[in-house]
This record gives structure tokens, C-alpha cells and sequence, in this order.
């Protein structure tokens, strides 16, 4: 069927045609039906699809796609991806290089067309027919049979369309072409894959003689609140009766055709004020309510509302809301909900399905918010678009907070090279005619979702520098919705109109410089929008923010970078399913793994990240002394009776007394408890205490663990004294051995050989090790560069002496190893009769800041399981020991490395604070003790592991187990990941003298 197509490239390019015939913004009603019809089809499913390179470039033969998704995600599904694939990139725009072009241009060699077609034939007794696009990627054009319906940009708000008088009885067809490239491309250079097609539903709907057009439902409260009025200012279309029922109360009023009536007629208890030149009419309710039950993350109260349209006294449209009544404000220089002062506990949250892209199934939302509710997590930032309503539905009924982001980001055009590049090219600023193109995109927002409580904030968008049209918008909102306040970062940047944000906000900004900040501009309270950096293997130091928030009462807390990894799910050249990141499909340019930077996997599995968010955002701080616990309750609405505390000692992690205690304590407040029962003196002596959720509620089961504190003590005990192993000096080799055990240590190489009880159970040589993989963070400044002599100082020490001597009950074996610059290393190996064996390694050299320090085991591959006693259970790191429980803790090794890895391979699975640790296997294993060592056990060595920019190009993991025991490993940093190190005290030094002692035995 020809198309009446008047679109063209100067259309598309024009940022003052953003949209054509385009219906009104309104909210969005997730319950809506009729008894008569139904109101909503989905044309969801298969759609014939055919592609074509430009406006001018022929179309391929037509195939079939699915929508919801995007073209080419399923193009790599076909042989040769017919359709293109995913481009990723950060700050650039993906045409740099490619074109030459400056906002007002678009791609015109490569900006491809998806021309989607389906027929459908209307339900009876439907008299209108309109179609929502719920999300198309960048923009669309609609045709009904033929005939040109209209156009839309802003790829993440609903594009709403009247159709009705191009349909015809019986089947028709509709077409919809989605181009890649538009105007608003410029307006959309979010860090993300950049990919296109109808990403959300499609729908038709109709509207009945009389319809509700929109809904706002406004609150206000005693100063108390002890009471609050609840309106619904409501705009209906069409003539009949309107119903509200709320809070018990029902509440009715006529409506007729807009002619019909003078403004103001009041009809029962609603107010009607028809609005003749769109044909709807205001009508507004007012309830009353006594006590409110209050909304918050804690206890997201709902309230249920029935709005009902009646036709010559028969029900022909029902409509359903959940309402939460909270006030949101700005008071005395503090953010308050309910009137208390709010701390952030957030996530920056992409939308993403490694499968599917940002066509995010319900299961996959429902599974992300019951995943943050059961880390302590109370905030979410739509990075950086509104996101999928059901998503907002589900915060508001499972209580988080929600910055609401507008979906504006050109960071292209200003930031350059990570400095401020802003010029006359910089969008938006005051560029007249970009001013609609832009704020229009906050209305569709606002109206979409100016009715779920879980929005606390309307943000105007993401790193778009500053100017008039964004102080507009910020206006926009304040003045059409003030239940709510205004947040933009790009303040920061651009002081022009400081008054567009109602809160300084920034981004990776060190605690010293908040402090400094804070002390010379207190006149706002401060949250950091986006703050540790999530990419790889990170969030070192994350406790140094959040407990920020409760020593600084302006600091308010932030948002995470960022909650997921958005790797694609792929099929890896060796067969195995993996993940692919920027660059994997050829794209260029491209900004690589820098889109694999959350907290999560891209299949949603959690990484011990997890554990230090979960630690750090709890609801109480529990601080143990060696008698007391204090516990600060960070609630702002739950008694600290609301958990059972359950007080526990162990020794070596077997229990010893068990007490469970209920105290009261208010929200804010602060309480110290007396141990019920004394803390051992033997052993590993350790006090546990866990806050237990005593009731369910929404995401979280009773019996849920939402913090914990622990004190211990290592209460070592005296070995036996034994009689002195055998001593075997030859040539070449020194050996010592006792009953069922034997060490060999070469005169050029060091330790060699350990067989327990006849059974060798080294791979390869022991050696020194001062280096770690180097993650991203590390990458980022430049430290593989800055240590990139301790890499060789490991791989290529030369164990140049080896003297041995029996005393007492020991045969002491010193390796004297010479590094690269010259210096010496001496490690003595310590063994007694029982095949026990001391190791201590002694720093000659000077002051030296090092990635690591100790000894790496390269064991057999059969040695795959561990047992230690330490912190965990999974992986914690020098600056990431928050949520790491002291216990023993069981793991294999490959399981381990496979199931927590970043996708892209750097150094993982350390575990801190370990006094033991056992790695058995189908032979006879070995035990290593320390006092509070870094600990590690992977399939690869750290060389390997920096290797490999995939896990497939990692070798088989079968191979070997590799051991480090380790003084310390540096911290993995988290402030940023380009340029900022570990905080200091986890930026580790040796000097002279500096030693690291532990045991290695049978």
C-alpha cells in the first residue's frame, strides 16, 4: 500500500518538528476499563518488517519482527545482521568521524528506516480508534491505510494519535516507520547502547461517549498531620455522570457537552468548568481525610480510588488508582518527607534486559525492585528518561523514591574530552529553537507521572550544561506541579541560573571536597546524583558517603553508579554464553566496557557489590564494644522494636550462647544495649548481632536481615613443641620433611615442591607477588603504568640465595630473592615436626607503595574447594568490607570466579580479614592461617587475568588453582573510574622492616 509520506530529511533534522498530530500529554492510568468493551488492544507480537540504510536507499524484502524490542538486537539473531547492531557510546555522538555535523544536522548517508505493517480489525461497538506508541527509538511517522496520521519524537514518553477517521469497517493496516537518527538524537546522548524500533508497547485504544481525559490528584495536610485534603482535579470528554469513590466517600457529578454549560456550574458535590475549544471539561473532588495513613519507602501506604463515567445512568468506563498521601518539601535548607529529614539511598537505574535491551519485561521490574528492597536501597534516578510506568508502579507500591528524569541529555555538545567545551553549538542554552523541542519533553513526563507518590523529584535531565530553557523547565515544573522539587546537576557547570535546581547536586565528588563545598555554599542541601562508580570491580569506600549523610545534616545522601551491567548476551567464539560491551559488533566509535558498570550482571545476578550497598544503606547502625551494642535506628518512621535483635557468640564460628532482645527505640534515635551473656575468651571469640524484620512488608519477608554488627577477638593459642623435621641439603636443592610431609626448595627458584602425605600438590613454583590484576578503576589512573614494575618484580624475581639451619624444634630456610632494581627480599620458611610451616616475608627497600604484598601458590587443579574463617561469604576487598560477616565460609573456586566475575576480567574474588583457610579437592589439601590476611583463590593468575579483555579469552580454568596470601591488596578505589585512586588508607606502603607472617600446614 503507497504511503502519503511527508517525511524528509529536513524534517527529521529540524529540532522545531518534533511532533505532528500528536494528542495531549495525561497521566497514565494503569487501570482502565470498560463492562461494555474493552478500551485497550495490544498489538504486541509479530509485525512484518522490512529496513532500508536511509530516506533514499531501497527496503529489503519484508521479514518479521517482534515488538516490543528493538531491530538490532534481533538482527543479530539473523545470519549477517541484516538490520544493523548496536552501537555503543558515552559523551560522543555515534556519526563522530563518521559525518561532520552540528545540531540542526542528522546522518543522512547512515540513518536507517524500520518500516514495521500489521492489520488489525476493530472490536464492536468501538466508534473511535486511537493508536499509543508507548516508547519508540528516535523518532516515528504513522500511516492507517495508507493515510498519514503523524509524528513523534522523545523516544520514552507515549506518542498518542486519533486514527479514527481513516479507519474503514474490516481490516485495516497500519504502518509505522521508525528512523534511527532525528533531531532528537542530539537530545538523547545518554550513556547507552544506541539502538532503535518500537522498544514498548503499541496499543489502540478508544474512548467511550463519556471519558475521563486526565486525572491529577493533588494533597494537602495539617501542620501536623493529623488530617489532609485529597483532590482530583479530573478532565472528561463527552456528556454523563462522573463518580468518585474514595476513602469510603463517594462523590458524583454531571458532565454534558461543553455548549451546554456556563463555567462553574457545580453539580452535586464536583465543580464543572467546561473548556469548549478542546471539548473537555474540569471537574475536581475534595475529600477529607482524618489520620492519614501515611506514604513512604518504609510504609508505602495506599490508598484506592475508583473514578467511574456513567452514560445515561449506565457504567460505561471505570478507572483505577492507588493513591499515596505524602508531603515532599523544602524546609529550613533540608529535604523533609512527612516532615522528616530524607537521606537517598540510591541507584541510578538504566533500563536493561541483556536480552531484550530496554524492553524490560514486568518479571525482570518486579525482580529489580524486589532486589533493591532487600538491599536497604530506598531511592531510584530514572537514568536518564521516564521509565516504563509499570516500573513507577511498582515503587509506589513497594515504597521507593523516585527522581524523575527528563529524557535530555547532549553531552556531546559541550563536554569535550571530559572538560567544558560549552560554545555556540551547546544544547539547549537559550537557543530559541530548541526551547519547545526541549520543554515539551518535561511536560510529557510530568504528565505521564504527576500521579505516583514514589516521585519525589522532577529532574530536568542529564549533563546538558545550562541555560534560559532549562531554568524554564525547572520553572515549568515548580509552577504546574509544587508537591514536588526540581533537581539538575548542570548547575554545576553553569552558574548562569543557579535557581533551576532546588538542591545542589553533583557527581563523584570526594567527600573532602562535599565538606568543602558544603562549608563555603550551605545555602541548599547537597546530594550527589551519581556517586561510586560501579565498573568492575569496585565501590571502595561507599561507607565514607553514606555515613557522610548522617554526620552533615545538608548532606542528603545519592544515587549509586549505577544498578546494572548493560552487557548483551551473546554466544562467545569458544561456544559458551557470555556477554559482549561496546566495540564487540564493530561499532565505532565506541567507548568499549564502559557501559558493563553496575552493581548488578547483565542477567541480574548480584556481585558482592551488592553485600558493601546492602551494609551500607541499612536501616540501623549497629556499633559492639567488647560488652555493649549501640545501635543508631536511621529509620524516619519505624521503631527499632519493629526487628528482633538476635544476640549470638561463637568461638571458630561454632556457637556458643544465643539470646533474641526487643527495645524500643524512636526513629533518629540512639540506644546501647548490654550483651546479654559475655563475649569468649577462647579461640576466634565473636559477638554477632542481627536486626531480624519481625512483620512482612512489601519486597520484604519477615525474617529478613536488614543490618548486623560484630565484634571479635583471635585468642591464639601456644602450639605444642615437637621434635625438629629432617633437614636435606644437596646441590641443587634443599628439602625438609617429617611424617607426611616433605617441602624442596630450589637453589634458583625458591619453594617447589609441598607434597602432604606423598601427594604433590604444588603446580608451579611458589614466588613473591606484588601485583594485583589491574581493574578498571585502575586503569582509569593510570596505575598499571605507575606499578608496572611490580608486575615484573613478581614474574621475574631471581631467587639467587637459599641458606637453611636447624634450631630448637624448626628448620628455617631463607630465600633471599633479588628484584628487578636490585634490591633483596628475604622469605624464611619456618617448619616444625608436625610439617607446619611459618613463612615470613621482610621489605628491605624503601618507603614504596605497592598493589600487593605476598606469596602466590600455584596449586593443582583438583585443589578446588575452600573452606575459610573470615569475612564473607562472598568477595570483600580492603575498601569494601562493609556486609562481609566474620565466619567460615564454604566456596569452589571455578564456581566462584564464574558466577561473581565482571564481564570484563581484572582482579576479583579476594577475601579479607581471613585467620584460615583450607583448599581441598580430590587429593590431599592445604591449610593457610594468617591474622586477618587477603586471602584469594582463582582459576588464573593475576598476569592471565589482565590478559583477557573476555572471559573466553581466558585459558581453560581447569588448569590450576592459584593461592595469594597477601598482607594487604590495595583498595579497589569506586570515587570515579578515570582518574581517581583508593582513598588513602587503603593505598597500602611497605618500608623497611615492613613483614607479613603466616602459616602454611597439612
Amino acid at each position: 500500500m503507497p504511503l502519503n509520506n511527508p517525511i524528509t530529511p529536513a524534517l527529521l533534522a529540524d529540532p522545531e518538528i518534533f511532533q505532528q498530530n500528536r494528542l495531549p500529554f495525561h497521566a497514565h492510568f494503569a487501570d482502565q476499563t470498560s463492562p461494555e468493551m474493552p478500551l485497550t488492544v495490544s498489538l504486541d507480537g509479530a509485525w512484518s518488517f522490512r529496513y532500508a540504510e536511509n530516506l533514499t536507499a531501497p527496503f529489503s524484502e519484508w521479514d518479521t519482527l517482534t515488538v516490543p524490542g528493538f531491530i538490532q538486537l534481533q538482527s543479530l539473531q539473523k545470519p549477517g545482521h541484516p538490520y544493523g547492531t548496536p552501537h555503543y557510546v558515552n559523551t560522543q555522538y555515534p556519526w563522530d568521524g563518521h559525518e561532520k555535523l552540528h545540531p540542526g544536522e542528522i546522518p543522512q548517508a547512515y540513518n536507517p528506516i524500520g518500516e514495521y505493517r500489521r492489520s488489525f480489525t476493530l472490536p464492536e461497538n468501538w466508534a473511535s480508534c486511537y493508536l499509543r506508541l508507548n516508547g519508540a527509538d528516535s523518532a516515528a511517522a504513522v500511516w492507517c491505510n495508507g493515510v498519514y496520521i503523524g509524528y513523534t519524537e522523545d523516544a520514552f514518553t507515549p506518542a498518542e494519535f486519533d486514527m479514527t477517521a481513516a479507519i474503514h469497517p474490516g481490516e485495516n493496516t497500519l504502518t509505522v516507520q521508525v528512523y534511527r537518527f532525528c533531531s532528537g538524537s542530539w537530545l538523547e546522548d545518554q550513556d547507552f547502547w544506541r539502538m532503535s524500533g518500537l522498544f514498548r508497547s503499541v496499543e489502540l485504544f478508544t474512548k467511550p461517549e463519556v471519558h475521563l481525559e486526565d486525572v491529577f490528584v493533588k494533597q494537602s495536610f495539617a501542620d501536623d498531620f493529623s488530617s489532609a485534603t485529597v483532590t482530583f482535579d479530573c478532565k472528561v470528554s463527552g456528556a454523563g455522570t462522573i463518580s468518585v469513590v474514595f476513602d469510603g466517600e463517594e462523590q458524583s457529578a454531571e458532565v454534558g457537552e461543553p455548549a451546554e454549560y456556563d463555567s462553574g456550574v457545580v453539580f452535586g458535590k464536583g465543580e464543572a468548568d467546561p473548556d469548549v475549544e478542546e471539548d473537555v471539561q474540569d471537574v475536581s473532588f475534595t475529600f477529607a481525610v482524618e489520620h492519614p495513613a501515611l506514604w513512604s519507602a518504609e510504609q508505602p501506604n495506599l490508598y484506592e480510588a475508583e473514578i467511574a463515567l456513567l452514560r445515561e445512568g449506565a457504567l460505561v468506563e471505570r478507572t483505577g488508582l492507588k493513591v499515596g498521601l505524602r508531603r515532599f518539601e523544602l524546609k529550613d535548607r533540608q529535604m523533609l518527607l512527612n516532615g522528616k529529614r530524607i537521606v537517598f539511598k540510591g541507584v541510578n537505574r538504566h533500563e536493561w534486559s541483556c536480552r531484550t535491551g530496554r524492553t524490560v519485561s514486568r518479571e525482570e521490574m518486579l525482580w529489580d525492585v524486589q532486589n533493591l528492597k532487600t538491599h536497604n536501597v530506598n531511592a531510584v534516578r530514572t537514568s536518564h528518561y521516564p521509565d516504563d510506568p509499570y516500573f513507577l508502579q511498582l515503587c509506589d507500591e513497594y515504597g521507593l523514591y523516585v527522581i524523575g528524569e527528563t529524557n535530555l541529555e547532549s553531552h556531546g555538545t559541550w563536554q569535550k574530552l571530559g572538560a567544558d567545551g560549552s560554545d555556540k553549538w551547546t544544547l539547549p542554552g537559550a537557543r530559541p529553537e530548541w526551547r519547545e523541542n526541549v520543554l515539551a519533553r518535561a511536560e510529557a513526563m510530568l504528565e505521564r507521572d504527576k500521579n505516583h507518590p514514589a516521585i519525589l523529584i522532577w529532574s530536568c535531565g542529564n549533563e546538558s550544561h545550562g541555560g534560559k530553557t532549562l531554568w524554564e523547565m525547572s520553572e515549568y515544573f515548580r509552577h504546574t506541579d509544587p508537591s514536588r522539587l526540581v533537581h539538575y546537576e548542570g548547575i554545576f557547570w553553569n552558574r548562569e541560573y543557579p535557581a533551576t535546581s532546588d538542591m545542589e547536586s553533583q557527581m563523584y565528588t570526594p567527600v573532602a571536597d562535599i565538606k568543602k563545598f558544603l562549608a563555603e555554599h550551605p545555602e541548599k542541601p547537597f546530594i550527589m546524583c551519581e556517586y561510586s562508580h560501579a565498573m568492575g570491580n569496585s565501590n571502595g569506600g561507599i561507607t565514607d558517603y553514606t555515613e557522610y549523610a548522617y554526620e552533615e545534616p545538608l548532606y542528603q545522601g545519592g544515587f549509586i553508579w549505577e544498578y546494572m551491567d548493560h552487557g548483551i548476551a551473546v554466544t562467545e567464539p569458544d561456544g559458551k554464553p557470555g556477554f559482549a560491551y561496546g566495540g564487540d559488533f564493530g561499532d565505532r566509535p565506541t567507548d568499549r566496557e564502559f557501559c558493563v558498570d553496575g552493581l548488578v550482571l547483565p542477567d541480574r545476578r548480584n556481585t558482592p557489590k551488592m553485600d558493601a550497598v546492602k551494609a551500607a544503606y541499612a536501616p540501623l547502625k549497629i556499633t559492639l564494644t567488647d560488652t555493649e551494642a549501640v545501635i543508631e535506628n536511621r529509620n524516619l518512621f519505624t521503631d527499632l522494636n519493629a526487628y528482633d535483635l538476635v544476640f549470638a557468640s561463637s568461638v571458630n564460628d561454632k556457637p556458643e550462647r544465643r539470646a533474641v532482645l526487643r527495645v524500643d527505640c524512636k526513629p533518629g534515635e540512639t540506644v546501647c544495649i548490654q550483651f546479654p551473656f559475655p563475649l569468649p575468651e577462647t579461640g576466634l571469640a565473636c559477638m554477632t548481632i542481627t536486626a531480624i524484620q519481625r512483620a512482612a512488608l512489601p519486597g520484604i519477608t519477615a525474617g529478613y536481615e536488614a543490618a548486623f554488627g560484630q565484634v571479635w577477638h583471635d585468642h591464639t593459642t601456644a602450639r605444642l613443641t615437637l621434635p625438629a623435621p629432617q633437614l636435606v641439603e644437596m646441590d641443587y636443592n634443599i628439602g625438609v620433611k617429617g611424617e607426611g610431609f616433605e617441602y624442596i626448595f630450589s637453589r634458583g627458584k625458591g619453594l617447589v615442591s609441598i607434597r602432604y602425605n606423598g601427594v604433590q600438590l604444588l603446580d608451579d613454583t611458589v614466588r613473591p607477588n606484588f601485583w594485583r590484576a589491574p581493574t578498571n578503576n585502575d586503569e582509569g589512573c593510570a596505575e598499571p603504568f605507575a606499578s608496572a614494575f611490580w608486575k615484573t618484580a613478581g614474574l621475574y624475581a631471581r631467587c639467587d640465595n637459599l641458606t637453611a639451619e636447624a634450631k630448637g624444634e624448626f628448620v628455617t630456610v631463607r630465600a633471599n630473592y633479588t628484584l628487578p632494581d636490585g634490591q633483596t627480599l628475604p622469605i624464611d620458611f619456618a617448619i616444625d615436626g608436625a610439617g607446619r610451616c611459618d613463612i615470613t616475608m621482610t621489605w628491605q627497600g624503601e618507603h614504596t607503595e605497592l598493589p600487593e604484598f605476598g606469596l602466590l601458590f600455584p596449586l593443582r587443579r583438583e585443589l578446588t574447594e575452600v573452606s575459610y574463617l573470615g569475612l564473607g561469604p562472598r568477595e570483600t576487598t580492603a575498601d569494601r568490607t562493609a556486609g562481609g560477616k566474620m565466619g567460615v565460609w564454604n566456596y569452589n573456586v571455578r564456581q566462584d570466579f564464574a558466577q561473581y566475575t565482571p564481564v570484563y576480567p581484572q582482579e576479583c574474588g579476594s577475601r579479607t580479614g581471613v585467620y584460615s583457610a583450607t583448599v581441598t579437592g580430590s587429593i590431599p589439601g592445604i591449610g593457610f592461617a594468617g591474622d586477618g590476611m587477603t586471602f584469594s583463590a582463582l582459576p588464573y593468575t593475576p598476569h592471565e587475568l589482565e590478559n583477557a579483555r573476555h572471559l573466553y579469552e581466558l585459558p581453560r580454568d581447569d588448569s590450576k588453582t592459584v593461592v595469594r596470601c597477601a598482607a594487604f591488596q590495595r583498595g579497589v578505589g569506586g570515587d570515579n573510574s578515570w582518574g581517581a585512586k583508593p582513598h588513602a588508607d587503603t593505598c597500602f606502603a611497605v618500608e623497611k622492616g615492613t613483614s607479613f607472617r603466616f602459616m602454611i600446614q597439612k
